[in-house]
């Protein structure tokens, strides 16, 4: 089928070796792995994570993006919003998680123009932040070049805008970051795509990356569609399975053979990062 990959999946019990609180309700889990389950996290990609219980309860894992990794680790960002995520943000440290993955596709590689690196715009709402964070702590950790990489990154208040002490490290690599809040407490007061919209009007060229609420990549759709920009989304569809069996994440995108045709997509295997110029809201 078009736009499915082949990736070696892993499905293992992994234990919880560092737990930390980012925010109300929100809470980082190191995982531990192994280093060929860390070979094939990609940014963007994401696992499905479960209790590991033997009542199954709640049966069906949640979905996570991969936020970082390295060899015999990797984290994930969970907020508790429903008896799943609450459920994995009571674990401490010791304790197991069942998990499933990489899966997915994830962010396209930075694009060069006769050897030019062309921007690079990552756009980041709320939760959005731990998928597109894989992209810059990739980097980070691979002391990979940032040159004209710009993060924007909106948040409800300052207390939400996890992850950017961290994220500043990469500020050495070429990182440029602007942050917004609805509030007005860190950066300034507003939307995300305000940023994004104001950015664009100088950088015809620039690429694209969004996550974050589905209100937030309407608009980010919407901009880059004036503009004429290249774009990619990353889509937080419910999933059941996360391996295209069951049909609970299908989105409705603009058919590969053209001529103004729809069908539907299954987020989990075809995403979840997506061209935005295919994706029906």
């Amino acid at each position: 089928m078009a736009g499915i990959r082949c990736w070696t999946l892993f499905l293992f019990n992994a234990e919880i070796i560092d737990k930390q609180k980012l925010s109300q309700g929100i809470f980082r889990l190191r995982l531990k792995s192994g280093k060929d389950f860390c070979r094939a996290a990609k940014p963007g990609r994401f696992v499905m994570l479960g209790i590991d219980n033997s009542l199954f309860d709640p049966l069906l894992r949640r979905p996570f993006g991969l936020c970082r990794w390295h060899e015999e680790w990797f984290e994930v960002v969970i907020k508790n919003v429903g008896r799943g995520s609450a459920q994995l943000c009571q674990l401490e440290k010791g304790g197991s998680v069942a998990v499933h993955g990489p899966l997915g596709n994830g962010y396209p590689q930075q694009k060069t123009e006769e050897g030019e690196v062309s921007p690079l715009f990552l756009v980041a709402g709320g939760m959005g932040i731990a998928s597109i964070a894989s992209y810059i702590f990739s980097a980070l950790d691979s002391n990979q070049s940032l040159t004209e990489t710009f993060l924007f990154y909106g948040a409800a208040s300052y207390a939400e805008l996890i992850l950017l002490n961290e994220l500043t490290a990469a500020v050495a690599l070429g990182l440029r970051i602007k942050t917004i809040t609805d509030d007005g407490s860190c950066g300034r007061h507003g939307l995300v795509t305000q940023i994004l919209a104001a950015e664009l009007l100088n950088n015809s060229q620039a690429r694209i990356f969004a996550c974050g609420p589905e209100a937030m990549l309407k608009s980010v759709q919407k901009i880059l569609q004036t503009g004429g920009n290249e774009g990619y989304l990353s889509l937080e569809n419910r999933m059941a399975c996360g391996f295209g069996v069951c049909l609970g994440c299908v989105q409705t995108v603009f058919a590969e053979t053209g001529a103004g045709g729809v069908e539907t997509a299954k987020v989990c295997t075809q995403g979840p990062v997506f061209p935005a110029r295919k994706v029906i809201f």
